[in-house]
């Protein structure tokens, strides 16, 4: 079990000074841990320094499907007494402020790349929110918008299962290929939407031109 918790966390075993697991009657997973000190130096004035306590930090570490783990590390905060100088030390979890595991960001990016998951379904598979989906998406994707074509093609397609205001997606298509340039969830100008508004403003830029 302790080999498979360890795999599961993608650290070696011999980093972790304390291990413990505790699987709760709906399935979930909660994993208490404490590392290893790998680092008794200031980085700033190189001085030996000292535990100054330990806080917990509850992670989200969504890697087993259809069932919810969290980690709760007990993170050390060293201080240094020559220059008072505090700091964490280094985790292979997170990032300092972050809640999700590197592992779960990677679950949540990997399964936005298929066109049937939508960022709801993706958010309840790993336990999170549908803004933080939002948020990771926005952060790590930048996608290139293709140029308009010499004769673009509009049209609306109903979609029922839309989590937008319109249940009718905007189409932009090439008339001449039928290659799908773009799709919007939304053909309404002053919709929230930011697609919708760069679409319109391109638009209005390629007409003058």
């Amino acid at each position: 079990m302790r080999q498979f918790i360890t795999n599961m966390l993608n650290i070696q075993e011999d980093k972790i000074e304390e291990l413990q697991t505790i699987v709760h009657s709906d399935g979930s997973i909660i994993i208490n841990l404490k590392l290893n000190v790998t680092s008794k130096i200031c980085p700033f004035c190189s001085r030996p320094v000292k535990i100054h306590g330990y806080y917990p930090r509850t992670l989200t570490h969504s890697t087993l499907v259809n069932r919810k783990c969290s980690i709760v590390y007990r993170q050390r905060r060293f201080i240094c007494p020559k220059c008072s100088y505090s700091f964490n030390e280094h985790n292979p979890f997170t990032k300092a402020n972050d809640g999700l595991t590197h592992e779960t960001k990677i679950n949540i990016l990997k399964d936005l790349k298929h066109p049937e998951d939508t960022y709801t379904s993706v958010a309840e598979r790993y336990h999170v929110s549908k803004a933080t989906v939002l948020r990771l998406f926005d952060k790590h994707v930048d996608i290139m918008r293709k140029p308009l074509p010499m004769v673009l093609s509009i049209d609306e397609h109903y979609f029922p299962e839309s989590d937008m205001d319109s249940l009718y997606c905007f189409l932009l298509m090439n008339f001449i290929t039928g290659e799908v340039i773009d799709v919007l969830p939304t053909r309404r100008k002053h919709s929230p939407c930011s697609s919708a508004r760069i679409f319109w403003s391109v638009w209005k830029a390629e007409l003058k031109s």
